[in-house]
């Protein structure tokens, strides 16, 4: 078969060059920009912390609702800050993973903080819980964003 396409813009092998040296300049440019400045990962860690806090000392009710409120002006916050907005922890396919492993570990460690606090009577293992879904959210943030900016320089 023959193709009944035009070079009607007059496309050389240099403009194509020079077209996909502006998409890797984009990426590379969007690659640095994605990142979360180090006020991003760590309010959301001590939120979430306090979150669990807040149950063991069962003042939930209103802490819970405040906490929220802050994980969200932090969501606008880091949009403002990076000029960039995406699914921070689902955006590519190395931070899906990273953030899968995470709400699994997240689950499990808030079902056993419940179960251990309510069920058993231990005192404060919500907020023991907590401290490590803290930490742990630091930690995944931090990779999170380097496994998106890995993925965005590849083309992924």
């Amino acid at each position: 078969m023959e193709s009944t396409s035009s070079n009607s813009g007059n496309l050389d092998a240099g403009s194509a060059r020079a077209a996909l040296a502006a998409v890797a300049a984009s990426r590379a440019e969007a690659a640095t920009r994605v990142a979360a400045p180090w006020w991003y990962h760590a309010g959301l860690g001590i939120t979430l912390a306090l979150v669990f806090l807040s149950m063991s000392l069962r003042m939930a009710s209103w802490g819970v609702p405040v906490l929220i409120g802050v994980v969200v002006a932090l969501g606008w916050a880091v949009r403002r800050a990076t000029g960039v907005s995406l699914e921070r922890y689902t955006a590519t396919p190395g931070a899906t993973l990273l953030f899968g492993l995470y709400a699994l570990t997240f689950i499990v460690l808030a079902v056993t903080g419940m179960i251990l606090e309510w069920g058993a009577g231990v005192h404060w293992a919500l907020a023991g819980a907590g401290v490590v879904i803290g930490a742990l959210t630091i930690v995944v943030g931090y990779r999170a964003d380097a496994a998106t900016r890995r993925d965005i320089r590849a083309g992924r």
